[in-house]
């Protein structure tokens, strides 16, 4: 067993119309894959959640696999990722906290809220944006996701059509295996507008064979570079930064453009 090591599944079990009082996993789980982890430093966690949750053993394990809800397909679905015959090309669509204390709703009026009121925050104040604003780092942050092989990123270019801003970029599979990548483009306003640092306005999927190379295209419409003035949208003067990313935590080049 510690040759070929283990898999341990966790899971929890959200439902519409109820909400969590925690992030962490119910009952003995971790205290679970704690345990096999000490036996064995080869473990995999495969966790079918419906949501972020908390990962404090996440250093202690070789490999976690994020599986959600995957319905009656899940074992040959996990069975192909961990075998080795699918690549896990998926990308996190949310962010896992390192801490219950580090989130956006960290605090008694932001979460269940104080007199039946909820207070939500500015846009800054949801989701990645929030991490960003605040410079919490998390324990996997949004857009986040590995690949049984490897890629690099050159000659990031930016082009007006007449569709929009056009990111461009090569994309390299430098790995021995077939494995499937994705494009980040996240856009940063022009300051004094309240917008958050950075937020997501474009992704390109690109699947490569080993050492194949392929341009990668990601156009952001006109309408992106706006913001709300009143009961409009407008797009305001000023410099905005374009950020070609892995993650919402790893830009790997940043371009800009005017209006």
């Amino acid at each position: 067993l510690a040759r070929i090591g283990a898999v341990v599944f966790v899971a929890n079990n959200l439902s519409e119309g109820v909400d969590q009082s925690t992030l962490a996993l119910p009952g003995d789980q971790n205290a679970l894959i704690e345990a096999v982890a000490k036996a064995n430093p080869r473990t995999i966690v495969v966790m079918n959640t419906g949501g972020a949750v908390l990962t404090p053993w996440r250093h202690q394990v070789k490999a976690i696999l994020e599986g959600w809800y995957a319905g009656q397909v899940d074992g040959t679905a996990i069975a192909d990722v961990i075998s080795g015959r699918v690549d896990p090309a998926g990308r996190l669509p949310v962010t896992f906290p390192a801490t219950m204390t580090a989130t956006p709703t960290s605090t008694p009026a932001l979460f269940p809220g104080v007199n039946g009121t909820v207070k939500f925050g500015s846009l800054s104040a949801i989701g990645y944006r929030w991490y960003q604003s605040t410079g919490h780092t998390p324990a996997f942050p949004f857009g986040y996701g590995l690949s049984y092989t490897s890629f690099s990123w050159s000659n990031p270019t930016l082009a007006r059509t007449s569709a929009g801003e056009r990111v461009s970029l090569r994309v390299t599979n430098t790995g021995t295996r077939a494995g499937t990548d994705v494009v980040q483009v996240y856009l940063g306003y022009p300051s004094g507008l309240g917008e958050p640092p950075m937020q997501l306005r474009g992704i390109g999927r690109v699947t490569l064979s080993p050492h194949a190379t392929k341009t990668v295209d990601v156009t952001l419409p006109f309408s992106t570079f706006s913001v709300a003035s009143g009961t409009s949208m407008v797009r305001a003067a000023g410099t905005y930064q374009i950020y070609v990313a892995h993650s919402s935590s790893d830009v790997a080049s940043t371009l800009s453009v005017t209006f």
